[in-house]
């Protein structure tokens, strides 16, 4: 048995993407003889999403178990701080108040039973910050998972001070880890342009897996149902370009009884009330936030799977979890994304429609199209989505970390 320790502060019962996706990456290295323990954090409020009903130990069949460790971040003291001194949320994050508490834990783990590997999931970035430490105290290897560029990201722009910090943590994990891990070409290729040769060489692309799934076909007849699961960002990524073009095409066109959107996420009041202006209130539906289990029920009574990404100046760095997801459920996607990036370039290879978000003219022209082929009956996945979709099943995926993970242990410089 191969002993893997990892540091994810997001694992069930919290069940945002990071948990999921770790969750799915563990339970899989189960099956290919890892034995797992994760640091993460357990929550004593109900300030976070808690989905999950049945535990890791439960779901990995006891491959993986959690070592959970509460975080002073939900002290009264810390909250109020953070919102007189925003910045110091990211400087890496909030998460740095469970540091010490999450690196005694790991300390205690290791004692009790060593590790063949540490693997650090990111963000929060405290994670490779609790690694990084543990692997100087240790010489254990270690890789770390960025599952989003860190200084490069365009979410979280910083100066001054705080960015000169988050640049020296990024170079010292880089410099320190064995391996790292990005989930596309793009966001390894920015992050590491920045560091020698050396470092680059030990970068590689994993991407995030997708649970097999037996999926429904396509009901015929009826409206053209879009769905679109996850959140927005108000200012950054939002769907009021898709609102418009819905508007525009239904003036042109109605389209009651034709179109149904339905968007599944958290805090979309204002976007709901934009649509309502707009009178599509009958078109286009927020549904609010629900559980992962329910945002895929109601992504499987879809036709089309609906992916929307910030508009960016140049390629963007971001291939969403929410767009491995849909690849199971074998229906066309529509991708309102930068035309170059890892969303679009997998699209691509889909053979799937692409436009860019500020593109209304071609967002209102790609939805006729879709409406016309469900019309027609012609709406069906390309006879290209199942070869490209299984380079990212869990069975791949966790494959390709199996073979990363052994390749570390042992490692001397």
């Amino acid at each position: 048995m191969k002993r893997l320790l990892a540091v994810s502060w997001e694992m069930p019962p919290l069940s945002g993407p990071r948990a999921v996706q770790v969750t799915r990456t563990l339970v899989a290295l189960g099956e290919l003889g890892w034995r797992s323990r994760v640091v993460c954090f357990q929550p004593r409020s109900n300030r976070y999403q808690q989905d999950y009903r049945v535990s890791l130990e439960e779901i990995s069949r006891g491959s993986a178990v959690r070592l959970p460790v509460p975080s002073p971040e939900e002290w009264l003291l810390f909250r109020l701080l953070w919102r007189a001194v925003p910045p110091l949320k990211h400087v890496p994050d909030e998460k740095i108040v469970w540091l010490p508490s999450a690196l005694a834990e790991a300390r205690r783990a290791l004692a009790a039973e060593p590790a063949d590997v540490i693997i650090s999931f990111a963000q929060p970035w405290t994670d490779h910050l609790v690694a990084l430490r543990l692997h100087q105290e240790t010489s254990v290897p270690w890789v770390a998972h960025f599952s989003d560029p860190w200084t490069d990201s365009p979410y979280q722009p910083m100066a001054g001070w705080f960015s000169g910090r988050r640049k020296r943590l990024e170079a010292e994990v880089i410099h320190e880890a064995d391996a790292t891990v990005f989930v596309n070409d793009f966001t390894r290729d920015r992050v590491m342009q920045k560091y020698p040769d050396a470092l680059r060489r030990r970068a590689s692309v994993i991407p995030q897996g997708f649970a097999p799934a037996t999926p429904a076909a396509i009901a015929a007849g009826g409206p053209l149902r879009i769905v679109y699961t996850g959140r927005f960002y108000d200012g950054v990524r939002t769907p009021r370009s898709l609102i418009a073009a819905v508007a525009a095409l239904h003036r042109d066109r109605p389209l009651t009884g034709k179109l149904e959107i339905e968007f599944v996420g958290s805090n979309m009041d204002g976007y709901a009330r934009v649509a309502d202006g707009l009178g599509l209130g009958d078109l286009v539906r927020f549904a609010g936030r629900r559980s992962p289990d329910e945002a895929r029920a109601s992504a499987e009574r879809g036709d089309v799977m609906l992916l929307i990404d910030a508009p960016s100046s140049g390629p963007s760095l971001f291939l969403p979890s929410k767009l491995i997801d849909y690849l199971p459920l074998r229906r066309p996607i529509f991708g309102i994304t930068p035309i170059e990036g890892p969303s679009a370039e997998l699209l691509r290879q889909l053979e799937y429609p692409v436009v860019a978000p500020d593109d209304e003219p071609g967002i209102r022209r790609v939805l006729a199209e879709l409406i016309d082929a469900k019309g027609s009956g012609r709406l069906a996945a390309s006879a290209n989505h199942d070869a490209v979709a299984s380079r990212y099943s869990i069975a791949e995926t966790s494959r390709q970390f199996d073979e990363l993970l052994q390749s570390v242990i042992g490692v001397t410089r």
